[in-house]
């Protein structure tokens, strides 16, 4: 087969070269290169055959691969029916075995979960009581830190009584913690609920009279009188109350409804009529 190959090879190369070279070229130069072609077709030849081998080798290989895939897939059955003979074998409290120990520890687990939310929920409720401690400390705080509501007020000019029921005006403070009194209308607002001291100093001058009182909410807890009638000499009359005020209760001096006096109310050096309050609890 392969000396056909060669001779209709030479055959063909042959005609091509009378077909493509000149006539002047030599026989001897043809038949050199038909030479030179034969031998690279045996090679060919030859590297065909190895080729051929290593693919019988791959085949065999593939073959054995085959063999061997199939005898562990046989296996594998095998195992997978032991394994379904173990667990037709198995017991049936065995299965009620594991049932009681699922909800026993399901009931464990729902327990442990009241448990802690119980703990939780009382956890939370110390944390609120504290918390509400906390601000009330802020504030008792805040407010030791602070002066309590009080005021000093007076007049720093003379005051006619002009009739009854005159809201007194004490236009100038020494002191007003808090800012509850208003030298514009003399009136003391109560800031906190609490017991409260008043007191006021009325100063009139010679033969005169002035009768004042302290009103607390709308009522009426004392007066005072101050009398010169009679003497050539100038008075001053002081009063003082303790009072359960309410937040909001407006308190101030004014002259009495009913024989309020003529006079005046003076101011002279040092000397004038003042109106003080504190809170003492």
């Amino acid at each position: 087969m392969a000396d056909i190959k060669v001779s209709f090879v030479i055959f063909l190369a042959h005609i091509s070269m009378t077909c493509t070279y000149n006539t002047e070229q030599s026989l001897e130069e043809i038949f050199q290169q038909l030479d030179v072609l034969a031998k690279k077709v045996v090679t060919l030849e030859s590297k065909n055959e190895l080729l051929q081998e290593e693919l019988n080798r791959q085949n065999g290989s593939l073959q054995e691969f085959k063999t061997k895939l199939v005898g562990d897939y046989s296996d594998l059955g095998r195992k997978q029916q032991l394994l379904k003979q173990e667990l037709k074998g198995m017991k049936y409290k065995d299965f009620e075995t594991i049932k009681n120990d699922v909800k026993e520890i399901r009931d464990s687990l729902k327990l442990t979960n009241v448990t802690l939310q119980n703990r939780a929920d009382i956890q939370e409720g110390k944390i609120k009581t504290l918390e509400t401690i906390q601000n009330n400390v802020s504030i008792l705080s805040s407010k030791l830190g602070e002066a309590p509501p009080s005021f000093y007020a007076m007049l720093t000019s003379t005051v006619p009584i002009r009739g009854s029921n005159q809201t007194i005006i004490y236009d100038k403070t020494g002191t007003n913690n808090g800012n509850a009194y208003n030298t514009s209308t003399g009136i003391f607002t109560v800031p906190e609920t609490g017991t409260y001291v008043f007191t006021w100093t009325a100063f009139s001058y010679v033969e005169e009279y002035v009768r004042l009182e302290i009103v607390v909410g709308g009522t009426i807890y004392g007066g005072t009188l101050s009398d010169t009638q009679e003497t050539s000499d100038a008075d001053t009359e002081t009063a003082i109350v303790v009072v359960n005020a309410n937040a909001g209760d407006e308190v101030f001096i004014r002259s009495q409804s009913e024989d309020p006096g003529h006079g005046h109310l003076y101011v002279e050096h040092e000397c004038t009529s003042t109106f003080s309050g504190w809170k003492i609890s």
